[in-house]
């Protein structure tokens, strides 16, 4: 009786062990890029020689830049940081007496998650949420000032798109993306003269491309 618990324990932790090496699991490090619409909605609030509201919102087209690591717990599923980093944008607030160019750079640290089911043969669908923290340096420019201000706040997101196997240990990914930032108020007072942003919020989309080498 011994020997038939003890053979069938061995063989339990024998097919546990199949089991857990035929898990593809394993550190994953990856690179995108992506070309996102942005919109930036806000209102401005202007000191100056009277007091004046004005809508604030900016706009444009911006390429995305991303580095990220994680861990891929088996074929369908994987977790991740990551770091993106979007280039210089900018666009004109026009008012009464004024035109503002409005310069935006930013950068964000995420934290991920993807479900990735097969679909065919080398190929997966990628279904993706993720959010973070968010830093970006904007800059009010007049005919007669420039200033600049750090604005921090969270962000969230998601995606959808499709992983293609070219080895066992390297992967491509393209798809689509869309997410929100949501800013904290920051003025830019400057003596008498300045402007403030109001609670802004910037929302992105648009296609992105990238590549993944799995360990």
């Amino acid at each position: 009786m011994r020997l038939k618990l003890l053979s069938l324990v061995a063989s339990m932790a024998l097919v546990s062990n199949l089991a857990l090496a035929d898990e593809k699991s394993g550190l994953f490090l990856g690179i995108d890029a992506g070309w996102f619409h942005t919109q930036v909605n806000s209102s401005i609030k202007h000191i100056g020689i009277s007091q004046a509201n004005f809508n604030g919102d900016l706009k444009g087209n911006i390429p995305v830049f991303g580095l990220k690591a994680g861990y891929h717990f088996n074929d369908n599923h994987r977790l991740y940081g990551a770091y993106n980093y979007s280039s210089e944008f900018s666009d004109v607030i026009n008012t009464t007496r004024l035109k503002i160019d409005g310069e935006f750079t930013t950068h964000k640290f995420l934290l991920g998650y993807d479900f990735t089911p097969k679909i065919f043969e080398k190929t997966r669908a990628v279904l993706g949420i993720y959010g973070g923290y968010a830093k970006t340096d904007i800059t009010l420019k007049t005919s007669f000032l420039s200033l600049s201000q750090n604005f921090d706040g969270y962000t969230y997101g998601a995606k959808i798109g499709a992983l293609y196997e070219l080895t066992p240990s390297n992967e491509i990914e393209f798809g689509f993306k869309a997410e929100q930032i949501h800013y904290n108020t920051r003025n830019f007072y400057q003596s008498a003269v300045g402007s403030n942003f109001y609670d802004p919020k910037q929302t992105n989309y648009g296609l992105y491309l990238g590549y993944t080498y799995k360990f």
